[in-house]
């Protein structure tokens, strides 16, 4: 397995057709259809991890946006993991988890304190990720409309001594 990371703004056309392809075919219901025609469900990623297998086809994505969220202690820095998949043919060899340890320890090498994500905490919770009930305020995009609640499945993962803060978290934008 060959794994590698690039910036969002060096896809080229035939990454961003291989990326749609995995990403619509990891992915199903409406979040399937946006992937068809975009490499992103909200907002485009600024980071991005790959993993190709020995005939170099694309078989497990990472995206990790680099965001600055508001709280009630001042901005903090995190970084927003998502549309974390792996293809269907390449499932259970530990590639989810490969591709989580490269964006921490990129995360921690530019100073990052967290790792956020919206994801299943029993899924999460094996490579460090913990449930917090901050309310979020965050914007749905398809209304324009801002909401502050708690999430379920808003997971963190401290990658230093920084204490995540109590109170409103401010996305800023919408989940990612």
């Amino acid at each position: 397995m060959h794994f590698e990371y690039l910036e969002d703004r060096n896809v080229d056309a035939a990454l961003d057709a291989e990326l749609r392809n995995l990403l619509s075919t990891c992915f199903t219901g409406k979040i399937n259809e946006v992937f068809h025609h975009q490499r992103f469900f909200s907002e485009m990623p600024a980071h991005r991890w790959l993993a190709r297998d020995s005939e170099g086809k694309l078989v497990a994505h990472l995206a990790l946006h680099d965001k600055t969220i508001g709280t009630t202690a001042g901005d903090l820095r995190v970084g927003g993991i998502a549309e974390v998949c792996v293809a269907p043919s390449h499932r259970g060899q530990g590639l989810v988890r490969r591709l989580l340890t490269l964006s921490d320890e990129w995360m921690v090498a530019q100073g990052v304190p967290f790792s956020t994500l919206f994801g299943n905490q029993g899924v999460y919770s094996s490579s460090g990720y913990r449930q917090v009930d901050n309310p979020l305020r965050h914007l749905i995009p398809s209304t324009g409309v801002w909401r502050e609640e708690p999430l379920a499945g808003f997971l963190i993962k401290p990658l230093g001594s920084v204490a995540w803060p109590s109170g409103l978290i401010d996305l800023r934008g919408p989940k990612f």
